[in-house]
């Protein structure tokens, strides 16, 4: 793919689309290609992580633990950002990520992001009401599960 595709997927991508065009164009150019063959283990549960990926063609499923024998989390196809915590954050993987045919990833490492927020202030500001936006929401959630249990539980 040229680094313009790049860009354009990237834009679609829910974390970075409030990025402006340069933005983009900035962590396209630094970020990296690889490709998976179909089976291949993209990443082991528990393992560091670094970065995050964005699935540029193909599917990769997420699965518990071992990739052989193991719940499936969910399928991310063309545009799905996968391992997002890892850019900004020390983490371990929470699953194991395999190519369910031939893949193409786009891997965005922590320190490109980290450096893409340092240089430009406005996409952290950004960032950061969109995360609080997200805890929120999820914490709404909780409140509203809990809310039901008790009402269960109390019938």
């Amino acid at each position: 793919m040229s680094l313009d595709q790049d860009i354009d997927l990237l834009s679609r991508v829910a974390l970075f689309e409030d990025f402006q065009a340069e933005h983009l164009r900035l962590l396209a150019f630094g970020a990296e290609r690889r490709s998976f063959d179909p089976g291949a283990v993209i990443f082991h549960c528990g393992a560091a992580a670094d970065c995050g990926y964005v699935v540029a063609g193909g599917t990769v499923e997420l699965k518990a633990d071992d990739p052989d024998d193991s719940e499936l989390i969910g399928r991310y196809g063309s545009g799905s950002l996968i391992g997002e915590l890892a850019m900004i954050s020390n983490v371990s993987r929470n699953a194991t990520a395999v190519a369910q045919d031939q893949v193409e990833l786009i891997r965005i490492t922590r320190s490109l992001f980290r450096r893409m927020l340092d240089e430009f202030p406005e996409l952290a500001s950004l960032l950061h009401a969109r995360i609080s936006n997200s805890v929120q929401n999820f914490v709404t959630r909780l409140e509203r599960i809990q809310r039901d249990i008790d009402r269960i539980d109390a019938e």
